[in-house]
């Protein structure tokens, strides 16, 4: 008798994911199983209910990593301009998959009265700023980047591609401000560029 697949719970969760952004906290835990391909038991022997299923669903969907991973490796590496553009780039794409899930983790806080994406000592937001802002200083002290203060530029971006994101999430269906990522982070950095010239300190 062959064995039965064992689906690893990353499968799980991913299926979790999908289904709740899709259908909101009220969707069920047979939905969650059927869009994975297991039992409930399945499900409940790994998460003991559906609160902990989603808690821990949204808290592995805000891991993502493209938009800070390699910040340090970056400094110094080509052109200022050019690499603002890529990581403008890299932060929406990063942003499609985190504000739905921000969006979604914000309408089930937890006991503290936060989401479960806040509710841990160093949350993840503020774990990218600082290294955006850490990034920055780094560009700074090379004089890539005009002197500012590293946080506020690192706000400044994390706002602009947050907002992108989120205007897109919203209102996609009606097509409503429809731009494509290109051409605002083009835009974007155009736009920035002028306040971090390093050359207008000279």
């Amino acid at each position: 008798m062959a064995r039965p697949t064992v689906i690893d719970d990353e499968t799980i969760l991913e299926a979790a994911r999908a289904v709740f952004l899709e259908r909101g906290i009220g969707a069920t835990t047979a939905e969650v199983a059927a869009r994975a391909g297991v039992s409930e038991g399945t499900l409940f022997r790994r998460h003991k209910t559906k609160d902990e299923l989603f808690r821990t669903a949204m808290q592995q969907g805000m891991c993502v990593e493209a938009l800070d991973s390699d910040l340090p490796q970056l400094v110094g590496q080509g052109e200022m301009k050019d690499q603002l553009y890529e990581l403008t780039l890299r932060g929406i794409d990063t942003m499609r998959v985190v504000v739905p899930i921000v969006m979604m983790s914000w309408s089930n806080p937890g006991p503290s009265g936060y989401p479960p994406h806040l509710d841990e000592p160093n949350p993840r937001p503020i774990r990218v700023m600082r290294s955006l802002a850490s990034y920055f200083e780094a560009e700074m002290r090379l004089g890539r980047v005009r002197r500012r203060d590293p946080e506020m530029v690192a706000r400044v971006f994390m706002g602009a591609i947050w907002h992108f994101a989120m205007l897109e999430m919203s209102f996609r269906a009606q097509d409503i401000l429809p731009m494509p990522r290109e051409t605002f982070a083009r835009g974007f950095v155009e736009l920035q560029w002028p306040a971090l010239d390093p050359s207008k300190d000279r």
